[in-house]
């Protein structure tokens, strides 16, 4: 549309510009000659006519061109957009029926922790997850669940480093943890986590307990947290009035691990008894070595006396060879003595005569 106006205000211009030369050659028009102007406006107007006819022409043709380009636009971002609001109406059935599955599961998961205010199913529930964590890092031949004592109590778990028994205890009190969570402000919070506090320490003295040295076990038990969170809350201290319950556990022989730090824990153990292992194989050693060292100075001494005796018996030996010798001059002595006339020997003197 813009070009169509220029093109008629161009032709107007040059129509304009045409008419100026004309009248300028010509001079003036007179009233006795009119025609000639009249013919030549007429001719001016016809060619105007035309040019605009073109023009306009063009400008239909553009337009069309336009228009054409245009509607295809149109049309495919119509089929972009249909193809949009297909996919999105598609996306929105999808997050409908992901939103009444976690509905759903919100539901699934309120009931199991109406569940699990219970202390029993609470406690099988921190069994179980105890449980997956030994089976997902340790061989079975490794712990044990639910060991008994020789009295006949009973831990959740114990793990085997080295003939000597590791206790874990998880029947950690919960419900007292979520209550914190519910507190309405500052002051309540501070109340209810004094008597979190409180029950840990109880729990602390009951997982105390399964240390039993008799029963084979180490000098520490474990108390397994089942949440960071609560692990968290247990070794943190927010008041300078709160009494520390690492030093509480480490006076009970107590020894708290979450999730994350069991196995850490479980590790340090186990070097720690092959260090034991290592301290009482080098203890049997030098008791292997000093009894050795013992025979060896009983073998001394009875080297010893044995050459004490082969001394009294190389002087035995010189004596009895002395004896001989002063034995075999005696029978030497007596071969030489004459023999009587007639064929009677001579009496040899065997002793004093009275």
């Amino acid at each position: 549309m813009d070009l169509g106006i220029a093109i008629v205000i161009l032709a107007l211009a040059v129509f304009g510009a045409v008419l100026i030369v004309v009248n300028r050659r010509q001079g003036p028009p007179s009233a006795a000659d009119p025609v000639p102007a009249y013919e030549l406006l007429r001719a001016g107007i016809d060619d105007l006519r035309t040019a605009n006819a073109s023009a306009m022409g063009e400008l239909r043709a553009e337009i069309q061109r336009t228009l054409g380009a245009t509607e295809q636009q149109v049309m495919t971002q119509t089929g972009a957009t249909q193809r949009s609001l297909h996919d999105l109406s598609r996306q929105l059935g999808v997050m409908s029926e992901q939103s009444a599955r976690v509905s759903e599961l919100a539901k699934d998961i309120g009931s199991l922790q109406d569940l699990l205010r219970a202390p029993k199913p609470r406690g099988g529930f921190g069994e179980l997850m105890l449980e997956r964590l030994l089976q997902d890092c340790l061989p079975a031949s490794a712990y044990e669940i639910q060991y008994t004592y020789r009295d006949g109590s009973r831990v959740d778990a114990v793990v085997r480093c080295a003939n000597r028994l590791v206790a874990i205890d998880a029947k950690f009190p919960n419900e007292s943890y979520t209550q914190i969570a519910a507190a309405t402000d500052q002051a309540d919070r501070t109340r209810r986590r004094r008597a979190f506090l409180q029950q840990v320490r109880r729990h602390i003295d009951a997982v105390a307990r399964y240390v039993s040295p008799q029963d084979g076990t180490i000098d520490y038990a474990f108390m397994y947290l089942p949440s960071e969170a609560i692990y968290y809350e247990v070794m943190t201290r927010e008041g300078v009035d709160e009494a520390d319950l690492g030093t509480y556990c480490q006076e009970r022989h107590v020894i708290p691990a979450s999730p994350n730090t069991l196995l850490a824990y479980l590790q340090v153990v186990a070097l720690g008894i092959r260090g034991l292992a290592m301290q009482e194989r080098t203890r049997e050693l030098q008791q292997s070595i000093a009894q050795v060292r013992r025979e060896f100075e009983r073998f001394v001494g009875l080297h010893d006396q044995l050459g004490t005796h082969l001394d009294h018996a190389m002087k035995k030996f010189d004596e009895t060879e002395r004896a001989l010798a002063r034995a075999s001059g005696a029978i030497e002595g007596l071969a030489q003595v004459p023999i009587a006339a007639g064929g009677e020997q001579a009496v040899l003197p065997l002793g004093d005569e009275d």
